[in-house]
């Protein structure tokens, strides 16, 4: 593998080189250009899928994408690394997290249908020719419009007991920060990239619509962290342990109001301690106390101010290492 030239389509890198480019997309309404970068090594090894811009809001993860295809030198690399910095790039145009052809969004239709939307015909073409080749999937991404949140990353368990044991894998290489252990029904994606047994880790750090320099580098510290793990990059300094939490709670509005949060995302909270209160429209009385069900970790607090029922405000991650 190493020592062949690397071929995905028309495009043609050898080992040691970089290539960046685009694929010409038939969403059946039109053409789009599919930005992508094939970064060949100069050893063989596993090739990793690096992934951002699923939501064309998700800034900090698409900057992170492209400032990680100047960073990565192949000449150190073992292996093969896929990074496409905008999966959609119609919904990335339009300033929105939904495809303006069709109006969905491309998380929920993987992996794809070749004769269906505009989405379900880009999600075809994103798992075919990127998903199903990779032995690894890093995605990268940003937390719900309105959700203040500290970076974090996340895998899945399933039915397959090996794709869970390389999951955990990945999960224990992804660096310092919240490491949390999903049901795979939890992402959408993340059950047609088990079926592809490809393994899967997500980084969530950013804030819609913005791209903020420090979150960016913790979605690049990530794929490092996980490209030194697996044996592909050097790293400078090995990475700290994550922190794991078994389970998160996602903490929902019982009705609509005035949400005004007490505590922050970083904090660490007890069982029954307050995060937040649902107040009347007035600003009078208080409808809602939003408590932590647990100890743990408050991963994300929505800023506020307005609320309506089954809004999820808060996610916290349970203290305990994965399956306790």
């Amino acid at each position: 593998m190493g020592g062949e030239t690397w071929q995905l389509g028309p495009l043609r890198v050898p080992p040691g080189e970089v290539l960046r480019g685009v694929f010409q997309v038939d969403v059946g309404l039109t053409r789009i250009d599919f930005p992508l970068a094939l970064i060949h090594g100069v050893e063989p090894g596993p090739t990793v899928l690096v992934t951002a811009g699923m939501d064309g809001d998700e800034y900090a993860s698409s900057e992170a994408a492209l400032r990680l295809i100047d960073e990565l030198d192949p000449t150190q690399l073992r292996g093969r690394v896929m990074v496409c910095p905008v999966l959609d790039p119609l919904s990335f145009e339009a300033l929105h997290s939904q495809n303006p052809l069709d109006g969905l969004f491309l998380r929920h239709h993987f992996p794809g249908d070749l004769e269906g939307k505009p989405t379900q015909r880009l999600a075809y073409f994103i798992y075919h020719n990127f998903v199903l080749p990779a032995d690894v999937w890093i995605a990268l991404e940003s937390p719900p419009i309105g959700d203040a949140s500290i970076p974090f990353v996340f895998t899945f368990q399933g039915d397959d007991a090996h794709m869970n044991e390389q999951n955990r894998a990945l999960l224990a290489c992804a660096g310092a920060g919240p490491a949390v252990v999903y049901p795979v029904e939890e992402w959408p994606p993340a059950l047609p990239g088990m079926v592809a047994t490809t393994a899967l880790l997500v980084s969530s750090a950013g804030e819609r619509l913005r791209t903020d320099a420090a979150m960016a580098q913790a979605h690049r510290s990530v794929v490092r962290s996980v490209l030194h793990g697996l044996e592909m990059a050097p790293l400078k300094a090995p990475p700290a342990e994550p922190a794991y939490y078994p389970a998160t709670t996602p903490l929902l509005a019982g009705q609509g109001g005035l949400w005004y949060p007490r505590l922050k995302a970083g904090a660490a909270v007890q069982a029954g301690e307050i995060i937040g209160a649902l107040y009347q429209m007035d600003g009078g009385a208080v409808l809602e106390e939003i408590v932590s069900p647990v100890d743990g970790l408050l991963l994300a607090a929505r800023d506020g101010l307005a609320a309506r029922a089954r809004l999820r405000l808060a996610l916290v991650a349970h203290a305990g290492p994965p399956g306790s």
